[in-house]
């Protein structure tokens, strides 16, 4: 991949307004960057794109940000065309693969992808291993409530447990699951046993209290049952033993037995 030209660009005509997935920057590891930035510099070049004298972060949202705080009058990078497809690419790579994404960040990338990126939903399947199914299911974390949203990126709340709560549509309902999952834990079970009350109208003023109900028990088969054709006596169908006998000989073969039956009861 042609990486462009190596450049030292001044801090004050880069702009990071789009291409944008870190939406946290006080974390430990940000501050850790940040003393690393102070003391040494960018050693890692950011990746930008020129637009009209200008230039925009594709990649190294992180480091030009704490290049900001560190007051730098300027930072490395390598420089794309404006006119370039490469920069998605970078800026996808970087930010979906070489960073620890909650499941909205991951969302908010694949969803960037697909709509102003140029990705249809075949090839960034392709391009990250996934399948178009899951793609779109991550992707419809986007349309999730904020409080909900919320909670999965800040790790409260799993993404299979929030699924759950997200087809809750009473919206002040929602709220009190999602404060108590937070508060209390809660897994996809649990929220599972949640919006299955939901539905059937049933209070959760605690939700602690609400389990998820057992399904319908399975009838037990039937199994049938056939006299002996010899003796008279009941056996199970699949334990019976049947000789290849035509028709005709099946109907003398009856009688005797009828005879046979009659002669043991009379005793004779």
């Amino acid at each position: 991949m042609d990486k462009g030209s190596l450049e030292h660009v001044r801090v004050d005509l880069i702009r990071d307004d789009e291409f944008q997935t870190r939406s946290v920057t006080n974390d430990d590891k940000f501050r850790e960057l940040l003393a690393s930035i102070r003391q040494v510099g960018v050693l890692v070049p950011i990746l930008l794109k020129e637009n009209n004298g200008s230039f925009l972060v594709i990649a190294g949202h992180r480091r030009f940000k704490a290049a900001q705080e560190a007051r730098l009058s300027e930072v490395p990078a390598y420089v794309f065309d404006g006119k370039s497809e490469i920069g998605w690419d970078a800026a996808f790579a970087e930010n979906f693969y070489r960073k620890d994404l909650s499941p909205i960040e991951e969302a908010a990338v694949l969803n960037d992808c697909l709509t102003v990126g140029g990705f249809d939903l075949d090839t960034l399947a392709a391009a990250i291993g996934r399948s178009p199914a899951w793609i779109s299911d991550r992707v419809e974390l986007m349309n999730w409530e904020s409080n909900l949203s919320l909670s999965v990126h800040q790790g409260k709340v799993s993404v299979a447990a929030a699924r759950n709560l997200a087809k809750i549509s009473d919206l002040t309902h929602q709220n009190l699951l999602v404060d108590y999952a937070v508060d209390n834990g809660a897994t996809a079970r649990t929220t599972a046993a949640w919006l299955q009350a939901w539905r059937a109208g049933v209070p959760t003023a605690n939700p602690g209290e609400v389990e998820l109900a057992e399904g319908r028990t399975a009838l037990q088969p039937i199994i049938p049952y056939t006299p002996c054709v010899v003796c008279g006596r009941q056996y199970e169908m699949a334990k019976l033993t049947y000789a290849p006998v035509c028709p005709e000989c099946s109907d003398v073969v009856a009688g005797v037995a009828r005879e046979m039956r009659k002669a043991d009861r009379s005793g004779t």
